[in-house]
């Protein structure tokens, strides 16, 4: 794959999961944490299946596809889908968006450890440095001022970004190069396992079940955007990224929803706005090795 198509691919990846945030605070309006994770992933499991069989294709039936399916779906979506939902009842989005962009730091230190060919060179050195760098420039009013947030709900978030980090990791090494939809089918599906049994055993979703328009539009966008686009692009990338290269663009998340806040919602977007963006979209170039190397000597060259 060429550069220049990773990078649409990345873009457009960014673009599906930035939303989630939010829509996760309008789903948490009328549903509790453990039913919107389990609606976001029932929905997309179906809907992916239905698009896989549609296009002739077929689940393995092999116990060690499986396995990893079920790995990949505790720390891919079943644990962070609630884990983030859980947070965002205590913490603002805006927090749960930086604490998920901790997500590169954490993968480049389980890639040390797990995946040897995901070295951490100089060049992503950098690019992660740029990444946090912008993040910071783009929360730093909001720090300030002070950003709303329990313990638990900032645990459960930072716990939410390391069980990214470990799927990144785990797919990359377990289910890639398989055929178009079944890995995003499959991890899906098996969440879809974990959290449905729970959800209607702990909170009863459907006792007095009066969801608000807002609350349906949450869960939905989640399931669309977030789930079912977001995975179908995220194996894709996987194929061609390394588990660190793809954890940057977590960085891009708060931009994104700011950005959209911007087009749709008459929402300010400022300088500073506009420099942590360039930062963090630096950052995750270099870091995807999409920018040559000369540009990151700082004008240095090397002595014959």
């Amino acid at each position: 794959m060429s550069n220049f198509r990773r990078l649409i691919l990345t873009i457009a990846l960014t673009l599906m999961w930035s939303p989630s945030f939010l829509f996760i605070k309008f789903a948490l309006e009328s549903f509790s944490p453990l039913t919107v994770a389990g609606f976001r992933v029932t929905i997309a499991a179906v809907v992916l299946v239905a698009i896989l069989y549609l296009r002739g294709g077929k689940l393995p039936k092999t116990k060690r596809f499986w396995l990893h399916a079920s790995v990949m779906a505790l720390f891919a979506s079943a644990a962070p889908f609630y884990l983030f939902s859980f947070a965002e009842q205590s913490i603002d989005s805006a927090l749960a968006a930086i604490l998920n962009g901790t997500s590169p730091m954490f993968t480049a230190l389980f890639a040390l450890f797990f995946f040897p060919a995901d070295r951490l060179t100089f060049q992503k050195i950098i690019g992660i440095f740029l990444s946090s760098l912008g993040l910071i420039v783009l929360f730093a009013p909001n720090i300030f001022e002070g950003v709303n947030g329990t313990f638990s709900g900032i645990l459960a978030a930072t716990t939410a970004s390391i069980s990214y980090s470990i799927s990144h990791i785990y797919g990359k090494k377990h289910l890639g190069n398989l055929q178009p939809f079944v890995a995003p089918s499959a991890q899906l599906l098996m969440s879809a396992v974990y959290l449905v049994p729970l959800a209607l055993w702990i909170e009863s979703p459907f006792t007095d079940f009066s969801p608000s328009w807002i609350s349906i539009l949450g869960v939905l966008g989640l399931a669309l955007f977030g789930t079912i686009f977001a995975f179908s692009l995220y194996y894709k990338l996987l194929e061609h990224s390394g588990p660190t290269a793809i954890s940057t663009v977590a960085c891009f998340f708060p931009v994104g929803g700011m950005l959209l806040g911007f087009c749709f919602l008459g929402e300010s977007f400022t300088w500073l706005h506009m420099s942590a963006a360039t930062m963090i979209l630096a950052g995750l170039l270099t870091v995807n090795e999409m920018l040559p190397k000369r540009a990151l000597s700082f004008g240095f060259k090397r002595a014959d």
